[in-house]
């Protein structure tokens, strides 16, 4: 059979033409887009759990390797063709377990360069329990008002919370309340909040989830009757007195704490300056109320009366006695 010697001819020059031709093809093409590794995180997705187990913490991203040209191995379009995955179905017991890890890819101009054999994953079992509510006062009743905390109560006074096991133990039910303008016993709705949840509270489930708190107020205020004192200061005018100093009213009811009006026999008033006053006077004078303590007014009146002095009398001048006629001798 004869050759074709077009094509063998000088085949060794015709050779070496084409692996230098591609060699400048594959120069040209990776010099504009040149083979690249990159590294992405990817995150797991576990499956085949029991419907009575939950992941106690998720699972952490993967970290995976891929190679590729620099056009194919962008981070953001190799994380939409990665998947890793880890199948939990033959785990039935809480505990801490190392499983397999799948990875697997659609997308066939990257390839996996590396990426782990298992991951860490922590399983915990549901559980249901009665937890009591505690009654939290956010914010106190007023002053002269207490609340009391052993006779203060919630209705109903548990919810029924299905929480993980191991952190059920930890967890605490709470209906906080404002009292802050509370002055008798009430009952009031308050929302119930767990805590200690961690980072399952999203998944944590309980009823009720609102309460009503009797909070039972007691007062700490007493109320006692004191006398009013007119307080003074200062000189009348020259040639006048002070006589009288009266106050309306002359009693005032004081209300407190025991502490407060211990020790309180009477309330002055600010004092009243005399100075220079030649007449009866009347004037509004504020009381001097100590902290802690009300009263039933906080202004009286009070007057002062005056009188001018009498005048003196002018001392009249004695007479000398007679002096004795003496008797003659006989």
């Amino acid at each position: 059979m004869r050759r074709a010697p077009f094509i063998f001819a000088n085949w060794r020059l015709k050779l070496t033409a084409l692996v230098v031709a591609c060699g400048m093809w594959v120069g040209v093409v990776y010099a504009t887009n040149p083979p690249a590794i990159t590294t992405v995180a990817v995150p797991v997705q576990a499956n085949g759990l029991g419907t009575d187990l939950l992941l106690l913490h998720s699972i952490q991203p993967v970290t995976i390797k891929v190679a590729g040209v620099a056009s194919n191995v962008r981070a953001a379009s190799v994380s939409a063709h990665l998947f890793a995955s880890v199948n939990l179905r033959k785990i039935v017991r809480p505990g801490e377990y190392e499983v397999p890890l799948t990875v697997s890819k659609t997308d066939p101009n990257f390839a996996i360069l590396s990426s782990p054999n298992k991951v860490l994953v922590v399983v915990d079992v549901w559980k249901t329990a009665s937890l009591p509510v505690h009654v939290v006062v956010s914010k106190a009743p007023p002053v002269g008002y207490d609340v009391n905390n052993a006779a203060t109560t919630a209705t109903p006074a548990a919810v029924t919370v299905r929480a993980p096991s191991s952190i059920l133990p930890n967890l605490l039910a709470e209906a906080r309340v404002s009292l802050g303008s509370v002055l008798s016993t009430e009952s009031i709705p308050a929302t119930v909040s767990l805590v200690n949840t961690g980072n399952l509270a999203q998944q944590i489930t309980y009823q009720p989830t609102v309460v009503t708190v009797h909070a039972v107020i007691t007062s700490t205020t007493t109320q006692r009757t004191l006398a009013v004192v007119a307080a003074v200061s200062g000189q009348v005018a020259a040639g006048y007195a002070l006589t009288g100093v009266q106050t309306t009213p002359l009693t005032v009811d004081a209300t407190g704490s025991s502490s407060a009006l211990a020790g309180l026999a009477a309330l002055n008033t600010q004092p009243v300056d005399l100075g220079g006053l030649s007449k009866d006077t009347t004037v509004q004078v504020p009381l001097v109320i100590p902290s802690g303590v009300s009263t039933s007014t906080t202004v009286v009146t009070v007057v002062i009366t005056i009188s001018a002095l009498p005048s003196a009398s002018a001392t009249p001048t004695p007479t000398p006695a007679p002096s004795p006629t003496p008797t003659p001798t006989p």
